[in-house]
């Protein structure tokens, strides 16, 4: 008995830990701000070897089809934060990142499910997202996508 107990006091089960550790961060995650949000997320996708660019300001920076003065609506008004991308398995996604009391602006609410219907795979995500980010940082779409289906 003794030996046990200073086995598990000197190997911890690390997996165990790592758990709880995950849990209580996300915890912590869920009340964060757009910024401290966004820092955990670049965090995440720099872990799992993803890479990424975040558009400050759609409507200065990019040149839409449409504009607010001619047609009432600019697509680069909605277009989302972040576009990530991993070469190793081929694939790629927008995401808008919203903190915890966050809302998506009138425009962001046309342009992204025009996005979708369009064919380009977009999220929003807020900091309750934290433990789906993780499973896409690590282990992408497809194995998201097949246990969105099996579920």
């Amino acid at each position: 008995m003794g030996v046990a107990l200073r086995r598990g006091i000197t190997f911890p089960n690390k997996l165990a830990y790592r758990a709880r550790l995950n849990s209580v961060r996300m915890l912590l995650l869920e009340g964060a701000g757009e910024d401290e949000f966004t820092r955990w997320v670049v965090a995440r996708a720099q872990h799992w070897g993803w890479r990424g660019y975040h558009t400050r300001d759609s409507e200065g920076v990019m040149q839409s089809l449409h504009t607010l003065r001619l047609d009432g609506f600019c697509e680069g008004l909605g277009i989302p934060d972040w576009r990530f991308w991993h070469e190793g398995l081929g694939q790629n996604f927008d995401a808008e990142l919203k903190g915890a009391t966050g809302v998506l602006s009138k425009y962001q609410q046309h342009a992204i499910p025009s996005l979708r219907r369009g064919g380009i795979v977009c999220f929003v995500w807020y900091p309750r997202d934290a433990e789906t980010i993780e499973r896409i940082f690590r282990y992408g779409l497809l194995k998201n996508r097949q246990e969105g289906l099996s579920e």
